[in-house]
């Protein structure tokens, strides 16, 4: 591995990468990736064709891994075990639904391929597509061994007649040595057959071998007990023995053979196999993605152009759930995400600030997600992140100091410089960490600078720390570099472990000192050494910092103001669209009960004048007592019009019980009765009305009521003529003239409703529908209807109509 990406725990992150695998070739291809392997476009490729399918049915996706059972059958030497054979027969039939799912991904037509790929050659859906199904050979392996990867001799026709022949000699000298084990119980240690040397004996004591005749086979190591074939049984072992080896040598010439047939299409597991390892990785890409809640970010193919872009980046070993992956500790605080963006024209970076403040995190997460990212990885970071391209990583990083090697701190480091020199390529992301330090200040720090002006003619991406302020001044005046610091709490003497990008720090050794509690003297004494140049640079540090702190902090309650705003008009915006279709809802319901109210008068008016007329024909008629009812007439239109217009709120209505019960209370949707429901037996219900009747009906037939809404309901007309409040809730008008029913109608309409009945049923017949279209006219308008409707079945169909009183 290489040494620059150990110094940023790359081979950890590898590893946990491997781990998701389930194949050896995938775990071994993965173990291998580095960013410089010409591999990167092709595992983003993977990712971005497997990850809305894995993500909706990972069932669809099965990786069995077949490894061992592919090494015996691809070796020409090889022989396949029962759990070969089980792997081999639940693998293939794993890759068979693999291909399936892989042959039918799409691709967006609206997005690119990755670069360094193709889409016709290199998608593993067209890979699959190309490839045999592998389901044929495994339904053969399915139908020759058992679920435990025995051969089943039975399902094989060359091997079920030898195979029933050997169970035939097996049983048949198994029952002549249980009968003698029967007859001379006495003689044996054990009431057992046991097995010497291929052929069934018995276990005869010593001092009774007398009393079973036959060959000696074996003694125990006691010598107490002497395993015996009896005569009586060794023809019958003969007879299983041969049996037996006839079997075994047609088993053995029958794997020869698939073995044999297997391996003719050596080229189709060569290329079975090769499919799920690229299926593997690109699977256990994406459970590293969940695991570090990461996603891959947009690279650059010119590592001079573009611009490294972090949104709120984590370094992933700082993860819970990665650090739980790893068997770690979790973190006594929360992982505080880093925001960084240099462009190419200003790619350079240098960080200060106190020890302890996260600048060697800073550096190792920006270099170990470059890594990962230029590797094909997914990287925990936000959408819209970004890096360049990576020719080449150089990170110095730690203590090189060397016993063995008699190099100091400083030889270490410059070694290491020099290596980075001589090797980084153009464009390349170099990281340093305390570059300058483990010398002379001044000397360090000019060191520091003529390095960092070398690499920047080279156009690097680098990203160096120190505690040197002339190297952060120096970054204050080139045009290709600028300041960063990490932010510390004076009040708390802690570290916030936020970058400040724009600022340079200051290491603060004598304000902890001071907060320590070393003694004032030293401290004056200290600041007098430093010099005064130097203590305006730090009192310049400060009020810059201040000035920052208080401009973050008035930013951040300006669009804290932004957000209540913005809240605020899509509240108000609710409301208005609200109100806007509250009055279109009003207009059109407005409309709709004027038109009504208008047709329902113009319809009342012409047969108030046709009844007029009707009743001035007869012979005797009170022309006073007309006029008299006509006016009635005409106020009762008025009011009827002035109560359906004026405005009012309806009635709430009571919470109906959400099922009908025994005791609850319902109504009949057809006939309109309410009651208590006092019996429930199967599909039927009996409801007991207020007056004391009882109705029995379907279950279907009744609706959940309140027990307000069936109590009896007061009309408020106590005052009407007796023949109103006994009126009947049905009229009949068979055998009625369509032209005479118009003011029967109505009157009996009006009795209903000044009685306080929710329903009432006009039965008209059949007939030619004259009737009927007569009853319907009359009742076409009136305010006081909610519903017409034919009754149902059981009440007349469409021989009847039923109205719905409001």
């Amino acid at each position: 591995m290489n040494p620059e990406l150990d110094a940023l725990e790359f081979p950890d992150a590898i590893r946990l990468v491997q781990a998701g695998a389930r194949t050896l070739p995938a775990r071994a291809a993965l173990g291998a990736m580095h960013p410089w392997d010409g591999l990167t476009g092709l595992r983003r490729l993977y990712q971005l064709e497997l990850q809305d399918l894995w993500a909706a049915s990972p069932d669809r996706l099965p990786i069995l891994p077949m490894d061992e059972s592919l090494d015996e059958l691809l070796n020409p030497a090889g022989w396949l075990l029962p759990e070969h054979w089980r792997q081999l027969r639940d693998g293939l039939k794993a890759l068979s639904r693999l291909l399936s799912s892989l042959a039918d991904l799409p691709w967006p037509e609206c997005r690119p391929a990755p670069p360094g790929t193709h889409l016709g050659i290199d998608r593993l859906q067209v890979t699959a597509a190309l490839l045999p199904d592998p389901a044929p050979v495994a339904e053969r392996l399915a139908k020759s061994f058992n679920p435990d990867g025995q051969l089943d001799p039975l399902r094989i026709p060359a091997l079920a007649s030898l195979h029933r022949s050997r169970q035939e000699a097996f049983q048949a000298v198994q029952a002549k040595l249980q009968k003698l084990l029967r007859a001379t119980p006495d003689a044996f240690n054990e009431a057992m057959v046991v097995d010497r040397n291929g052929r069934f004996c018995l276990p005869v004591r010593s001092e009774r071998r007398s009393l079973v005749p036959g060959l000696v086979l074996d003694r125990s190591g006691s010598g107490a007990t002497v395993f015996v074939e009896p005569m009586e049984a060794v023809p019958l072992n003969n007879a299983f023995v041969e049996a037996d080896r006839d079997y075994a040598q047609a088993v053995q010439a029958f794997l020869r053979d698939l073995l044999a047939e297997l391996r003719t299409r050596r080229e189709d597991f060569t290329r079975w196999r090769d499919l799920q390892a690229r299926a593997d990785q690109g699977l256990a890409l994406l459970r590293w993605a969940v695991l570090c809640d990461g996603r891959l970010p947009e690279l650059e193919a010119d590592p001079k152009q573009g611009r490294l872009c972090l949104l709120e980046a984590r370094h992933p070993m700082l993860l819970p759930a990665v650090r739980e992956a790893m068997g770690l500790e979790p973190l006594p605080h929360p992982v505080v995400p880093l925001n960084l963006v240099l462009e190419a024209e200003k790619p350079g970076l240098v960080i200060s600030g106190s020890n302890t403040g996260g600048k060697t995190v800073v550096l190792k997460t920006v270099g170990l997600l470059s890594a990962l990212a230029a590797s094909g990885c997914a990287v925990p970071v936000r959408e819209g992140s970004s890096f360049p391209a990576l020719p080449s990583l150089h990170a110095d990083i730690g203590d090189h100091q060397t016993i063995t090697g008699s190099l100091s701190t400083f030889s270490s480091h410059i070694l290491h410089l020099k290596e980075i020199l001589k090797n980084v390529h153009d464009g390349g992301l170099v990281l340093l960490d305390e570059l300058g330090t483990g010398t002379d200040p001044k000397e360090g720090a000019a060191l520091g600078i003529a390095l960092l002006q070398t690499l920047s003619r080279r156009r690097c991406w680098i990203l160096c720390s120190t505690h040197l302020g002339e190297i952060s001044q120096w970054a204050l005046r080139h045009m290709r570099f600028q300041n960063a610091s990490v932010q510390f709490d004076e009040d708390r003497l802690a570290p916030t472990y936020r970058l400040l990008v724009g600022q340079p720090g200051q290491s603060r050794a004598l304000t902890i000192a001071a907060k320590l509690g070393l003694p004032k003297p030293v401290l004056e004494h200290a600041d007098k050494v430093l010099g005064q140049r130097e203590q305006d640079w730090r009192d310049f540090l400060r009020e810059l910092e201040a000035e920052r702190t208080r401009l973050l902090e008035e930013a951040e309650t300006l669009r804290q103001g932004q957000a209540a705003a913005e809240k605020d008009r899509e509240i108000l915006r609710q409301r208005e669209e609200k109100l806007r279709l509250e009055r279109e809802t009003f207009q059109r319901e407005s409309k709709e009960k004027v038109a009504r109210v208008l047709d329902f008068l113009d319809h009342e008016g012409k047969r108030l004048v046709r009844e007029l007329k009707d009743r001035q024909k007869a012979a005797e008629v009170n022309a006073d007592r007309l006029g008299t009812e006509a006016h009635e007439r005409v106020k009762q239109l008025t009011r009827l019009a002035e109560a359906e217009l004026s405005p009012g709120r309806n009635p709430a209505r009571s919470a109906a019980p959400v099922e009908i019960r025994e005791g609850g209370f319902a109504r009949h949707r057809g006939l309109g009765v309410e009651g208590r429901v006092v019996a429930l037996k199967g599909d039927r219900a009996t409801l007991e009305t207020p007056q004391g009747r009882r109705l029995e009906c379907r279950l279907g037939e009744l609706e959940p009521i309140g027990a307000r809404e069936a109590a009896p309901k007061p009309t408020g007309r106590v005052r009407v003529r007796a023949e109103a409040q006994d009126i009947e809730s049905e009229m009949n008008l068979i055998g009625r003239a369509s032209d005479e029913v118009d003011s029967e109608i109505y009157r009996f309409v009006e009795e209903a409703l000044a009685a306080g009945r929710r329903t009432i049923r006009i039965v008209h017949g059949h007939g030619t529908g004259k009737l009927k279209a007569a009853v319907r006219e009359a009742l076409r308008g009136h305010p006081g209807i909610a519903r017409v409707e034919d009754a149902p079945q059981n009440q007349g169909g469409a021989g009847a109509t039923v109205i719905s009183l409001r």
